[in-house]
């Protein structure tokens, strides 16, 4: 149990004890009864003035799922004699915590109930969200910087026949991002395609049409969905229809001030996005579903764009759980320290704003394809890598005081944005003149890379947000700033000009009062400096005094502020003070006198407020008209961001420019290692070198003792591609690679017992949709292929789909194995296969393991050695190694299957006589075994193995 868990658990305590009976409320009961039916997946809490409540199994999810004790649940007796009512109570302090919990890391649905009138019982459903629609909680959930920093979108899907071919049309929105993306595809086998697609998109919530048990092509998209983990919506089918799409988007889009609607309108009309019927029935539905256009402020705010997967590698979702590319789901958003090298998103994110994370997400999810685009991010990476000067200013003064522009545009939008809001767009926008005199002092090859994709960008925005800087220093009280205060200038009016005399003659009193209250702690607290070392910044104490004037807004205005250590000294001098609140940083308290002083400069706050507001209407009705701008601006400083996050990993972690080619298709990686295993403790990390080719050498079985490295090898080749293609830096002393479009794994084992699916079932519904999307220009990746199975069966499975890959896909595969008889394969295509394993050595029945890759084949799986390592007990080792013994003499016989052939038509027939011996062995009746032996030599004799 984490801390904010302990929080919610100690808050829902505390309500019980104050909790008015143990008997529901007849009135509420009924009132619950008769709600209507939900999803298992939605949860509803009842707002009761100064906490909620929430009931039944929902209550059971929070405690169990969310608090992982149930000593918060309390059950209400029931006045109908069922059983009692589990309840649990969340206070409005931690009703901020179970919303993020709930719709950002469970992906559930949240309902907020709540009573029409104060005295009546009757229920309404005042607020409702999702993971693809947040927008009425908006307020709640991002009020952190520590909220997961991760976008959030709806997808919605059509599926059609379109001349005998099944279509899928599809439509994201992201009212965080303000864009709405489209795409058609042609249905795959599996729907592999849509499931890149969710890769890439990295929706929260989807949307299907309302469907039916007997639609096995719906029933077969939202398993495909509910797999990579995202929350599927049906909705009703009235509302996937593209009738009025063209109207809705000429409300939703973007256009110029003076633009007609009926231009506007046309314009739109021959977009090519408008061509895609099916995509724009579900666009249609995605629109209702986050009731756009009941929104004027999201008016004319989206840019519309087409989404072509073909222009990124592909990615399944089991490519990205087996490359660790993102943290265990169970540690987002906020994973620890200690898990930030155990996936690559952790390795390279040294991004300093929230804009920068998010893109690096995306381009984790959108590896490029294009060689230039690629090299272009690579320019300047190695820009950054070679000027530390550049690249600490950068990440450490520059980019530390960007706020998240992308929020602050939502907040613009909604009219929630205040003047701090203000401020902190003109600190990060008037240091940018700045940080391209930093740039401009580069002068290394790629130059004009940096010019191109950041001084010309940045220097576009410093000249269009020029008249922005001058109105805020024009109208803003810039000297109040150290205060926590953002309030119009007093010059502009003279009653505002009054009230701030008035302000200044309080603080004037209040630093009297503190004079007076260090004259008679002098003698009792450690240090106090003489009253003329005093010093003053903005109106608040700079000097390490024990007792200093500072102003919290959050803590209601003014207050002291004295050492912990003081404290005793504090209670027993100054024993009626009034104590705010106590912080690791110190005691914050009143004295009367303070408290009465702070009271006046606080009905005078309100008075300047009041003001003041139509000249603060004005300034944030001006900002507001650079939302647009600013939207460009977070594009710019995210790339920017995550840039030099490459770099700092790539400086950090010894990694070199890797060397792309469409010409030499090969991968070869000298001295390769796993960006992610090597940073975890006491590891000494075992580099190795890998050379494949397409036209040779192209297919590599590895073979090796358990924990001998296998699958960490074949797993660092598709980090390190991925990585390359990223445009980051990488984890070798050299790198030469050429593209790949699509990583695809099927690694270990995957029971999905939610879909009743088991571990061999899923291992051959992932190689399906392998061998059914790779290309020549793949990069596969298999690990213990065929273990879920009986023995024979998957060895003959697992030599099936490597004779498949090498003969007809024939593209670059990585496949290990412990089926040690499979290395016969190499046989057959000697050029285009190779055999490797991880290097052991047994001394005296114990194992070292090299971790080394070596060359040829490995005849042992030194599964016992491991076992030994795992401390199994004696006897079991004892009775594992004679069993095994047996075994070895029973299979080395001259009628042995090893010494029956070794190309793969007579291994196939070997197979074949081999199942039927093992039937033979179950085999009671005698004459029924007589039968057997004969249709058994008759097949052999058939097959030419008599």
């Amino acid at each position: 149990m984490n801390i904010d868990d302990e929080e919610i658990l100690n808050e829902s305590t505390n309500i019980l004890k104050n909790d008015i009976t143990s008997t529901v409320d007849t009135d509420f009961y009924l009132a619950y009864k008769k709600l209507p039916n939900k999803t298992a997946v939605t949860i509803r809490l009842f707002e009761r003035n100064d906490y909620y409540t929430c009931h039944g199994d929902d209550a059971l999810f929070i405690a169990r799922e969310l608090l992982h004790s149930t000593n918060a649940l309390k059950y209400w007796k029931t006045s109908d004699g069922n059983k009692p009512l589990e309840t649990i109570y969340v206070s409005n302090k931690q009703f901020e915590n179970i919303l993020r919990k709930l719709l950002l890391i469970k992906q559930y649905r949240v309902e907020i109930w709540k009573k029409t009138q104060k005295l009546s019982n009757d229920w309404t459903l005042a607020y409702h969200g999702s993971p693809g629609n947040l927008t009425q909680f908006e307020d709640i959930l991002f009020s952190s910087s520590s909220t997961s920093q991760e976008s959030s979108g709806v997808l919605s899907c059509k599926l059609a026949i379109e001349n005998g071919v099944t279509m899928l049309g599809l439509a994201l929105i992201d009212v965080h991002t303000l864009t709405i993306k489209l795409c058609e595809v042609t249905v795959s086998n599996h729907y592999s395609n849509l499931e890149t697609i969710l890769v890439q998109l990295g929706p929260k919530e989807c949307l299907l049409p309302t469907f039916t048990s007997t639609e096995d092509n719906y029933l077969q998209l939202k398993t495909v969905i509910e797999k990579s983990g995202v929350l599927v919506t049906e909705r009703p089918k009235a509302d996937f229809s593209s009738k009025d799409i063209k109207q809705d988007l000429c409300r939703l889009l973007i256009k110029n001030k003076d633009e007609e609607n009926d231009k506007f309108e046309m314009k739109i009309g021959v977009m090519p996005e408008m061509q895609m019927e099916h995509a724009k029935c579900a666009l249609s539905a995605a629109i209702k579903f986050l009731q756009l256009l009941a929104d004027k402020n999201q008016l004319n705010r989206f840019h519309l764009k087409t989404h072509q997967p073909d222009l990124y590698m592909r990615l399944d979702t089991a490519a990205m759980i087996a490359l660790n590319i993102f943290p265990d789901s169970r540690q987002r958003p906020n994973y620890s320290a200690n898990a930030k090298s155990s996936s690559v998103y952790g390795l390279l994110n040294n991004c300093r704003t929230a804009q920068g994370q998010r893109l690096l997400m995306q381009w984790l999810k959108q590896p490029l394809t294009d060689i230039a685009k690629i090299n272009e991010r690579l320019d300047i990476v190695n820009a950054f890598v070679n000027d530390t000067s550049i690249r600490n200013f950068i990440s450490q003064d520059f980019l530390g005081r960007v706020p998240d522009f992308e929020r602050l545009v939502r907040k613009f939008i909604r009219k929630k944005a205040n003047l701090e809001d203000c401020y902190k767009i003109y600190v990060a926008v008037n240091k940018m003149p700045k940080l391209i005199e930093y740039i401009n002092e580069y002068n290394g090859s790629n130059k004009d890379v940096l010019i191109h994709l950041i001084i010309q960008p940045i220097q576009e925005m410093i000249d269009i947000f020029s008249k922005y800087i001058e109105m805020i220093e024009t109208t803003m009280d810039l000297d109040r700033i150290g205060h926590h205060e953002y309030i119009i200038k007093p010059d502009y009016d003279k009653d505002l000009k009054k009230c701030r005399e008035k302000q200044d003659e309080l603080e004037s009193k209040m630093h009297d009062d503190l004079s007076s209250i260090r004259d008679k702690l002098s003698s009792y607290l450690s240090s106090t400096p003489s009253r003329s070392s005093i010093s003053k910044k903005n109106g608040n104490e700079t000097n390490r005094e024990p007792i200093r004037l500072v102003y919290d807004p959050k803590q209601g205005g003014w207050l002291y502020r004295i050492n912990r250590k003081e404290s005793a000294t504090l209670q027993k001098q100054l024993p009626n003070i009034i104590i705010k609140v106590t912080k690791k940083e110190g005691i914050f308290f009143q004295t009367s006198r303070l408290n009465d002083l702070n009271t006046k400069y606080s009905m005078l706050n309100a008075t300047y407020n009041e003001t003041s507001k139509e000249l603060i209407d004005e300034v944030l009705n001006i900002a507001s008209s650079y939302c647009d701008s600013l939207s460009q601006l977070a594009e710019i400083l995210a790339q920017l961001d995550c840039l030099v996050s490459f770099a700092i990993a790539s400086v950090n972690g010894n990694y070199i420019r890797p060397i792309l080619s469409n010409e030499q298709q090969k991968i070869h990686l000298i001295d390769s290692r796993h960006p992610c295993v090597e940073k975890q403790d006491n590891i000494n990390f075992i580099s190795n070198t890998i050379e494949l080719d397409r036209n040779k050498h192209r297919f590599q079985i590895i073979t090796g003792p358990n924990m001998g490295g296998k699958s960490t090898y074949i797993r660092q080749v598709g980090v390190i591609q991925l990585m390359a293609q990223v445009g980051c830096f990488v984890p070798c002393t050299s790198c030469h690679t050429t593209i790949v479009d699509c990583i695809l794994a099927r690694l270990g084992a995957n029971d999905d017992l939610s879909l009743g699916v088991s571990t061999f079932m899923s291992e051959m519904l992932e190689m399906s949709t392998i061998l059914d999307i790779a290309t020549n220009n793949s990069l596969l990746i298999i690990d213990e292929l065929g273990r879920g199975t009986s023995t024979y069966d998957g060895f003959g499975l697992a030599w099936a789909v490597a004779h498949y890959i090498c003969t007809t896909i024939k593209c670059f595969c990585l496949f290990a194995t412990h089926f040690h008889e499979l290395t016969s394969i190499e046989n057959e295509q000697p050029d285009i296969i190779q055999n490797f394993h991880v290097d052991a050595l047994p001394i005296n029945d114990q194992l070292i393991l090299l971790y080394k890759l070596k060359s040829g084949v490995c005849d042992q799986s030194f599964g016992i050695h491991v076992a030994q390592l795992a401390q199994f007990p004696e006897h079991v080792i004892e009775f594992a190694k004679k069993r095994a013994q047996e075994l070895e003499e029973f299979n080395s016989n001259d009628n042995g299957k090893e010494n029956i052939g070794h190309g793969f038509a007579s291994s196939e027939s070997v197979e074949l006589i081999w199942n039927e011996l093992e039937k033979l062995k179950s085999i009671n009746d005698q004459e029924q075994a007589h039968e057997m032996v004969l249709n058994l030599l008759n097949k052999a004799e058939s097959v030419g193995l008599l």
